[in-house]
């Protein structure tokens, strides 16, 4: 009794071991179901071809799913749709889902879990953290996520029978193209049905191979498309499909090297072609490379102990492209390598910012706008990534850490199959064994043979930092996998790292940057006379004197006064400075000589007095506005920005500028531009009505400016400096970047509204002077005098001059407002100027109110104009005109009968018309 008692405990014991609970709900093997969310109704589907979310039940396929059994664990499954495709977790997130060619490990194995107040309805928990499967909303393609409590409502699911024509998964399961595609040459066969399956094919490169499956073999390099066939047929009256991709490489017809390309900067590579340094590979390849920008080739070590010809990136824009013909190499990698030396130096302090690629080979300049696809190296994080788009689809290796400053390193990165490895030094930093984006397959574009934008040391991120301050040494690609052997103890043409290391830090030591001396001497010897007053062309030599093989390249801060061949052009208005740079260059060694020089201003063309300019818009043609003064600057009234006439004969009649309700601004043109170069002692003002109904509000906003001469556009982005007058402060204001340097003068009062107003100012010396009304108000000193703080290199004068319009391109423009007068004089004006003599401003204040008072809508008789209307007959006669008005003729009716330019007569019949010259009307009757 004893015994059988102590048996009975004992196998219930083992049964309760080896039967845990089984699920409620257990599905039955090879079948296929549909997943539905308890809450919603809603099922598991696909979207964006590998990315669970739930979708409204339809007949697709990618809806249906069979549960794999996992061996040797209860009630757990991997969850497979008819492509074959699994539900897993990604590797890259610890909530984020994807379907796997592949089940991987416990990121695809999934627990039916009941729910105790159900027998029916279960939860899915992932085995990889035992958290659970849901959706954050119920909306159509809403993703699934793996990280929810097991209270989550939105993870409650059941299992529907899914419709499932088993002819057309047949067909799908038994559809080949061959045991090895890797290495196609032939033509292949694409069948185009199956029984009643029908068979569509698609490929990614039809060049390579074309749907009817024929092949053409590349010369150069193997190459790799993806043939996707679309298999449907008709079931119960409803049409599905699936579809399956095969990769196929073709081979080449040419074997290519082992090392696909290589640049270690030798002397013998190198040569000078249009003024730039071009750096040939060592490869078989022979690929062109180009120095850009400020980076250069630098010389490390002495002639005695050794020495290191190495890319120095520079400070600011350099970089080495590598040109476009490697990209069509870059799309033949399978299995490969890359790899170079580096040395970042220890003053720079920003290498962990966004940017600081070490290579780039990408299919677009600007991927955040164009998300075509690429391989990087981000030296900062000492991380790898590649995509088919842009950072959001991006597999990488990444040490997370930035490199020691200061010292040699050699970064290389292989590619082995599906594991990429980033070595430091020859040692393994880091692994990814799910790197399943080859460059073969992910980043081909139809119609492209290669990568376009292949560079060193630059992002293809737009707003991305350049790799700065770092030299670079002996970067590779090899089409083939290295071994950490290889790193080690070197291979064919390749050093072991750890020596090549010692031997790069022990030239940098001696030498950091080699020049030979010939270089020097020549520099020395090089000379150019009659700099002070330029007024002919100049002779630059372009090979040394001591040494003719010695190139010389000289570059001009500014081309439209002396170019880099030495013509020279004068200018008008002005006599400008410019500096002459020559580069002397020897086997990819430089140094640099500077020269100023002065070119002499056009004869004829200076001022002769101190008015420089006026806008009083009296000279008016179209939209052209031209200034009084005697330069005559022509500017353009912008949108919705007029002329229109106030006042009588009796009050006097003034043009103004009308700014209008929305974004009208008058551009006074680039000539002004130069004007404001070169103002030392100067004055500046304007008059201006703003109407009482712009709000206080918007008068108050960002922006409001009366004058602009600025030259960006954009200054927040592009900090290259302005002189601006302000409505909203009533201030001056001068910058030579952006806000963070301005100096200001003014009282930072709002303007007043609903009468004419004068604001202006002055600069004499170090003191400026901010008139309102024709009374100086405010004074302060002011050290960035225009002539000094806003000429740019290669600029003659500020080229966005406006009235009404900031510079900053999220500011209002100055509205409802009219403007009179702009004037710039060369000399500051005293405050008796403003009281009377050149500029009587309260008297002009007062006639321009009269005037608007007489004609506040702009609106007014011809009879106190210049012009004379006379009947003749039939004939309407018009006298007085100019050429320039516009001349329309209505009936009494309102009716408009002609519109003309400066038309002066009319053939009419008898009757009562309307005659309207610009803003002048007058009622004519013809008997």
């Amino acid at each position: 009794m004893k015994k059988n008692y102590f048996l009975s405990t004992l196998c219930f014991a083992l049964l309760m071991i080896f039967n845990v609970q089984a699920a409620n709900v257990v599905p039955e093997q090879g079948k296929y179901y549909n997943i539905v969310q308890s809450p919603s109704g809603m099922v598991i589907g696909v979207t964006n071809s590998t990315q669970p979310v739930v979708q409204s039940k339809s007949s697709s396929l990618a809806q249906a799913f069979e549960f794999v059994p996992v061996e040797g664990l209860t009630d757990t499954y991997f969850i497979r749709n008819v492509s074959g495709m699994y539900l897993s977790k990604i590797a890259s997130s610890d909530w984020s889902t994807v379907y796997l060619s592949e089940p991987n490990a416990e990121s695809s194995e999934w627990v039916i879990a009941d729910v105790d107040t159900s027998a029916v309805v279960f939860r899915l928990e992932l085995v990889f953290n035992t958290k659970y499967l849901a959706t954050d909303a119920v909306d159509e393609n809403s993703y699934m996520y793996c990280d929810k409590t097991v209270d989550n409502v939105m993870g409650v699911f059941k299992l529907e029978d899914a419709t499932v024509p088993s002819e057309l998964i047949n067909a799908y399961n038994s559809l080949s193209l061959g045991d090895d595609l890797s290495a196609v040459t032939e033509n292949l066969t694409l069948p185009t049905s199956d029984g009643n399956v029908q068979i569509a094919w698609a490929s990614s490169n039809s060049a390579l191979i074309s749907t009817e499956g024929v092949v053409t073999q590349p010369e150069k390099y193997d190459a790799t498309a993806t043939l996707t066939a679309t298999l449907s047929m008709t079931y119960n009256d409803e049409t599905f499909s699936l579809t399956k991709e095969f990769v196929v490489t073709v081979k080449s017809q040419n074997e290519a090297p082992l090392i696909l390309a290589q640049w270690d900067f030798s002397s013998a590579a190198i040569s000078l072609v249009d003024g730039q340094w071009k750096v040939k590979d060592e490869s078989e390849s022979g690929f062109d490379g180009t120095v850009m920008n400020d980076a250069s080739i630098k010389t490390i070590g002495t002639p005695d102990n050794g020495t290191y010809n190495v890319l120095y990136t520079g400070n600011g824009s350099g970089y080495f492209d590598m040109g476009t013909d490697l990209g069509e190499a870059i799309y033949s990698l399978k299995d490969y390598s890359m790899s170079c030396y580096f040395r970042v130096d220890s003053s720079y302090s920003t290498l962990t910012d966004n940017g600081n690629f070490l290579w780039t080979f990408s299919n677009s300049n600007d991927i955040s706008n164009d998300p075509s696809g690429y391989i990087i190296n981000i030296l900062g994080k000492q991380r790898v990534a590649i995509t088919k788009s842009n950072w959001g689809a991006e597999q990488a290796v990444s040490v997370a850490a930035a490199p020691t400053l200061g010292t040699w390193h050699h970064f290389a990165y292989i590619q082995d199959g599906t594991t990429g490895t980033i070595y430091i030094d020859g040692v393994q930093m880091a692994q990814n064994t799910g790197m399943t984006s080859l460059p073969s397959t992910v980043l081909p574009i139809e119609g492209r043979t290669g990568t376009l934008y292949n560079w060193l040391g630059r992002s293809c991120y737009t707003s991305d930092s350049y790799l700065k301050k770092t030299m670079l040494y002996d970067f590779r690609v090899l089409g083939v996998p290295l071994t950490e052997d290889d790193l080690v103890n070197g291979y064919e043409g390749f050093d072991p790292v750890s020596e090549t290391l010692d031997a790069l830090n022990a030239a940098y030591a001696e030498d950091s940057d080699y020049v030979v001396s010939e270089l020097p001497a020549e520099r020395d010897n090089l000379t150019l006379s009659n700099l002070d007053a330029v007024t002919s062309n100049l002779t630059l030599p372009t090979q040394g004197e001591l040494d003719p093989t010695i190139s010389i390249i000289w570059k001009s801060s500014n081309d439209s006064l002396i170019t880099s061949a030495g013509v020279v052009t004068r200018p008008k208005y002005f006599s400008y400075p410019v500096t002459l740079t020559a580069t002397l260059m020897k086997n990819g060694q430089s140094v640099s000589k500077s020269f100023d020089a002065t070119v002499i201003v056009a004869d004829g063309t200076e001022f002769t007095g101190d008015l420089w300019v006026k806008y009083d818009f009296s000279n008016v043609s179209d939209s052209v506005v031209t200034d009084v003064a005697e330069k005559h600057f022509q500017g353009v009234l912008k949108n919705e920005a007029t002329i229109r006439s106030i006042g009588t004969t009796e009050t006097g009649i003034y043009q103004v500028l009308d700014l209008g309700d929305s974004i009208g601004y008058f551009d006074m043109g680039n000539e002004v531009g130069k004007v404001m170069y070169n103002l030392k002692d100067f004055t500046i003002g304007a008059y201006y009505r703003i109407d009482e109904d712009y709000s206080d509000d918007d008068l108050s906003s960002d922006g409001n400016f009366l004058w602009t001469f600025s030259n960006s556009k954009d200054i927040n982005n592009d900090p290259t400096g302005y002189f601006v007058g302000i409505l909203k402060k009533q201030v001056a204001v001068v910058s030579p970047t952006n806000w963070n340097s301005e100096q200001t003068v003014g009282p930072n009062t709002v303007a007043l509204k609903g009468g004419w107003h004068y604001l202006g100012y002055t600069q004499k010396d170090t003191i400026g002077t901010l008139y309102i009304d024709g009374a100086g108000l405010e004074s302060g000193t002011v050290t960035q005098l225009l002539a000094n703080s806003l000429p740019k290199s290669g600029k003659l004068g500020t080229i966005y001059n406006w009235i009404g319009r900031s510079c900053y391109t999220g500011d209002v423009y100055l509205r409802k407002t009219l403007v009179y007068d702009l004037r710039i004089y060369n000399k500051a004006l005293e405050d008796i100027d403003f009281l009377g003599g050149e500029m009587s401003v309260a008297d002009t204040i007062d006639q321009l109110n009269a005037a608007y008072t007489a004609s506040p809508s702009g609106i007014y008789l011809i009879s106190d104009s210049y012009y004379k209307i006379i009947t003749d007959g039939n004939l309407i006669k018009i006298t007085g005109l100019k050429g320039t008005e516009n001349v329309s003729l209505f009936d009494i009716t309102g009716r408009k009968l002609s519109t003309s330019k400066s038309q002066n007569e009319f053939n009419v019949n008898t009757g009562i018309y309307l005659v309207k010259v610009d803003n002048t009307v007058t009622k004519v009757i013809v008997k």
